[in-house]
């Protein structure tokens, strides 16, 4: 069993998006997985074996538990095959057991994101069905997160990653060929900005923001103090 499963899009997106948060699970010992659904081979720079290479060195410097890659057409999820690629996926989730499930936001401008943010919540539900056969036996998790990459939104709760952001560049940056141009302090997008915007929110150095549709469940103090 799993403690996260991580949905992303395209090699190197679960670093831009939730990088920090995936290195502080992993130091607290919480075992994370990642699940790639392309190698996004249709970017503009590298090829389909140096960004599956990539993001590989990436899981290495993360310290999570695996990285798949589903190796979906890229630019296509959600336009052929919806039904077949949302029971693979569901099966995965029946697969690991992930008792949380990070994906991300379902507003965003690049269509495989929106399709991939789709496709996993879609999933969670089939993994639970019991009437649903697939190769695995059912399972029910019990939150799904969505990590901002594109989109943005009004957070649920903001994560202090002021420990593990160091760490998550170098993980970025392990993807030379999107950011070989950029250096370690000028990384790609707004994304220094973003964290640090998110991180004077809650009087942290660096934050990321994270949604939940349903509210925060606390079962005690011991978050709050």
């Amino acid at each position: 069993m799993l403690d996260v499963l991580v949905f992303a899009p395209h090699p190197d997106d679960a670093e831009l998006g939730s990088g920090g948060a995936i290195i502080k699970a992993v130091t607290m010992g919480l075992k994370v997985g990642i699940i790639d659904f392309t190698a996004g081979e249709l970017g503009s720079l590298g090829n389909k074996k140096i960004r599956l290479e990539e993001a590989q060195t990436a899981k290495e410097i993360l310290g999570v538990e695996f990285r798949e890659n589903l190796e979906l057409p890229d630019g296509n999820l959600g336009f052929e095959n919806q039904k077949e690629i949302t029971f693979l996926v569901a099966n995965k989730i029946r697969q690991y057991k992930p008792k949380n499930i990070l994906a991300p936001y379902w507003e965003d401008r690049h269509p495989d994101h929106i399709a991939c943010s789709k496709i996993a919540t879609q999933a969670t539900h089939y993994a639970k069905l019991e009437k649903v056969v697939l190769k695995h036996s059912k399972h029910k998790i019990e939150r799904i997160i969505y990590y901002e990459l594109n989109g943005q939104f009004n957070p649920t709760f903001i994560m202090d990653v002021s420990d593990s952001f160091e760490k998550k560049k170098k993980a970025i940056m392990s993807f030379k060929s999107q950011f070989e141009s950029f250096t370690k302090e000028f990384l790609p997008f707004p994304l220094v900005e973003r964290c640090l915007y998110y991180g004077s929110l809650i009087n942290a150095k660096y934050g990321e923001a994270y949604f939940m549709r349903k509210p925060l469940d606390l079962h005690d103090w011991q978050i709050l103090i």
